[in-house]
């Protein structure tokens, strides 16, 4: 991640805060997504009812941070950014199928992941994403925060003197 970095200093596809978080959702929601097509036939450990009610539950919210991560894409990529957000959710599924085939109990391993991502509360959604990666890499690098911009002390207004009036 870069954090400490000056903003020229800093890649130009570097995510907002508000996009990181987005990315995070994403990753999230691929992983249960994952576990779901991945368990489905296994007895004992199908999670379709659970993703659905994770998407049903959360929909405004994935809606919303899908706009975000498609916005991202747009500033970052212009013209060409559709590809470049295929490229990035194909490589966010490929990266949790990939865990999938590495965890010999992965199906029963996903009951835990269901069971935390179904009670997020809607106010701790994002977080929670965030909170659920462990690799923040996998996401790509957070913009570094701008330092805070003060305001100018302006000079206070000097009064504006009024034209003698004719005393009479």
């Amino acid at each position: 991640m870069v954090f400490g970095l000056s903003p020229a200093l800093a890649s130009a596809a570097c995510f907002t805060n508000t996009e990181w978080r987005a990315a995070h959702v994403r990753i999230l929601q691929t992983e249960l997504q994952v576990a779901a097509l991945e368990c489905a036939n296994v007895a004992g450990a199908s999670y379709n009812d659970e993703y659905t009610q994770f998407i049903a539950r959360f929909q405004d919210r994935l809606k919303a941070n899908a706009t975000t991560l498609k916005a991202h894409f747009q500033r970052v990529y212009g013209g060409d950014w559709g590809r470049q957000l295929d490229i990035f959710v194909t490589k966010v599924a490929n990266e949790a199928s990939d865990r999938s085939m590495q965890d010999m109990k992965f199906c029963a391993n996903s009951a835990g992941l269901f069971q935390t991502a179904l009670s997020i509360e809607k106010p701790q959604f994002e977080q929670a994403a965030i909170d659920h990666v462990t690799d923040h890499d996998e996401v790509g690098d957070q913009c570094p925060a701008k330092p805070a911009v003060q305001a100018a002390a302006k000079p206070a207004a000097k009064p504006v003197a009024k034209p003698a009036g004719n005393a009479g």
